[in-house]
């Protein structure tokens, strides 16, 4: 998985979620202390984190046969829920990350693609 071989349209979403990312971290550092920053760096890691393991698991599953690829992509889902279920149990229960930063951060991915999104069609009108 290098990134040359990434859709340029990923590449810019990537770029602008790390942006979005740094922004927030920044941003709630400033604005609503550090248990709040921290609680978005993470939530942003794990988020970018499944999405890379998401994207890793797609590259895969094409090159198999359909009943194969199907049954890997089930089987792949679930291993990241129960891992990410973990991990989301571990940071807020046992180390008390802020709940509300973890969200933000949880959300940079959705953040960027949305973003994206709206360059494209509202400010480069649609290419």
């Amino acid at each position: 998985m290098t990134a040359e071989s990434k859709d340029p349209a990923q590449k810019r979403i990537e770029h602008l979620t790390y942006a979005i990312w740094i922004l927030l971290c920044l941003g709630g550092l400033l604005m609503f202390g550090t248990m709040f920053a921290l609680g978005v760096f993470l939530g942003g890691a794990i988020c970018i984190l499944n999405f890379q393991w998401l994207y890793s698991h797609a590259k895969k599953a094409i090159s198999l046969r359909d009943n194969q690829g199907t049954s890997f992509m089930k089987k792949r889902y679930i291993i990241r829920l129960i891992t990410t279920g973990i991990i989301l149990y571990a940071l807020i229960g046992v180390l008390h990350i802020d709940v509300l930063g973890l969200l933000l951060g949880l959300s940079v991915v959705m953040l960027g693609i949305m973003s994206y999104a709206c360059y494209i069609y509202i400010i480069a009108g649609g290419e």
